[in-house]
């Protein structure tokens, strides 16, 4: 997908060429100005460094639904490091692109924008498209969906086949993945991914994070779940590693998470 640059006072914005020529973000929840009709925000859950809300915008008879994402600045850094690098909502969208164009799924991207005031930005926001029917992946399993086998199978292949494409995902904790199925087929989209990123070679930490994330989920998945996840994931994979090795770094790195945060006793 091709986005147009546009300027409007200190905003700089990057807007989808399929969207309305005449819907201009300012990236404000209180204040997006718009050739059209928009609908109330509602404000969804978030990290505390970010705003997140859903609304629609009716423009010429047709209805977008949208989400409107703000990134927080952290600290004092985050100032100084978005006035030199990209900005997070910046590193979302081309990691977004990135995932697209290695053919997986992610939110479709409307527009990314920051406020640029006397050379420093003060705002930065992204605009995707709100996936419709999708449920997150830790919902559908605690569901028992009849087609639990097939489900856990799919993600494992995907999620094998990202890692075979060396391919980090910066967050993989299930809640970043929705899930739309239809006949028995699943497809996966991901979200969060400020600190998604290819690499020329996938580093082994990096590909053990990813995992012990996905292993953190404890409710509506057993063992013989997470073993049939690993042996699809493994199918994808085109370099030598033990596996035996693999599964058990990861099974120790996540007790000792489960367990710091409580959730199990230390041994």
């Amino acid at each position: 997908m091709k986005h147009r640059k546009i300027k409007n006072s200190d905003y700089r914005l990057k807007l989808a060429d399929g969207f309305p020529q005449n819907a201009v973000f300012d990236g404000r929840y209180d204040a997006i100005s718009i050739d059209g009709q928009r609908s109330l925000f509602t404000k969804l859950s978030s990290s505390k460094f970010a705003n997140v809300f859903k609304f629609d915008l009716t423009f010429k008879g047709k209805v977008y639904n949208l989400i409107l994402k703000q990134y927080l600045n952290r600290s004092f850094s985050d100032i100084l490091k978005n006035h030199l690098l990209p900005c997070r909502a910046e590193r979302a969208f081309k990691a977004g692109l990135m995932l697209e164009r290695n053919g997986f799924l992610s939110p479709l991207m409307v527009a990314v924008g920051k406020k640029v005031c006397m050379g420093f930005m003060s705002r930065n926001f992204l605009v995707t498209s709100e996936i419709k029917n999708a449920v997150s992946l830790p919902k559908l399993l605690e569901e028992n969906t009849p087609q639990r086998h097939q489900l856990i199978e799919q993600f494992g292949r995907t999620v094998g086949i990202m890692h075979g494409k060396n391919i980090f995902h910066g967050d993989l904790r299930l809640g970043n993945v929705l899930v739309k199925s239809m006949d028995g087929k699943f497809d996966f989209y991901f979200l969060d991914n400020e600190r998604t990123r290819k690499f020329w070679k996938l580093p082994y930490s990096k590909r053990i994070k990813n995992l012990v994330q996905i292993n953190m989920l404890r409710d509506g998945i057993s063992n013989a779940d997470r073993m049939r996840f690993f042996r699809e994931y493994f199918k994808q994979q085109h370099i030598e590693m033990s596996r035996e090795e693999l599964i058990t770094e990861i099974i120790a790195r996540t007790n000792k998470r489960l367990a710091d945060k409580g959730i199990i006793s230390h041994e």
